[in-house]
C-alpha cells in the first residue's frame, strides 16, 4: 500500500498533489458528466463509499478550492446537485492523464510474461473485494441490534 503510494493523504498514487479522496471525488464527478450525468451529493456519497458528514467536508473542500459547485435541486429542496467547475474538470483531465502514465509504468516493469497472471490475480482480488465488502453490508450493525427489543 505505501509502495503504491495510497497512504499518502496529500497526493494521489500518480504523484499529483491533491488528497486521494478529493482526486476520487474529482473522478467520478467527470465519469458522471461524460456520461451525461449530474450526480447530487447522495450519489457521490455511495460513490465514495462515505458517510454523510465526510461527504459534506469534502464538498466543502472542493468548494473552497474552486473546483467544484453545489445547487439545491428545483425538484427537491433536500438534493444537493453537485458539477464540476472549469478548474475542477482540468484536475479531472491531470488525474486521469497522470494515472494512465504511472499505470502504464507499472505494467511495463512487469515482465511479459507474467501480465496475464498479474491482471488474472487482480480480477480475483477485486472479485473478494466485493463480495467481502457486499457481506459487511448486509449484516445488521451492532447499534441495529441495540435497537430491538
Amino acid at each position: 500500500m505505501r509502495g503504491f503510494g495510497l497512504l499518502d493523504e496529500e497526493r494521489t498514487p500518480c504523484g499529483v498533489r491533491v488528497a486521494p479522496r478529493e482526486a476520487h471525488a474529482l473522478t467520478v464527478l467527470a465519469d458522471a458528466e461524460r456520461a451525461g450525468e449530474q450526480l447530487s451529493q447522495s450519489d457521490l456519497r455511495r460513490a465514495l463509499g462515505i458517510d454523510k458528514s465526510n461527504v459534506t467536508r469534502l464538498i466543502q473542500r472542493l468548494r473552497e478550492e474552486g473546483r467544484v459547485e453545489q445547487d439545491v435541486s428545483e425538484e427537491d429542496g433536500r438534493v444537493r446537485r453537485l458539477r464540476l467547475t472549469s478548474a475542477g474538470r482540468r484536475m479531472a483531465g491531470r488525474l486521469e492523464g497522470q494515472s494512465l502514465v504511472r499505470f502504464q509504468s507499472i505494467v511495463d516493469a512487469i515482465p511479459c510474461e507474467e501480465r496475464a497472471a498479474v491482471v488474472r490475480a487482480l480480477h480475483v482480488l477485486n472479485r473478494a473485494l466485493s463480495r467481502v465488502t457486499r457481506a459487511t453490508e448486509e449484516q445488521p450493525h451492532a447499534s441495529d441490534a441495540s435497537d430491538s427489543p
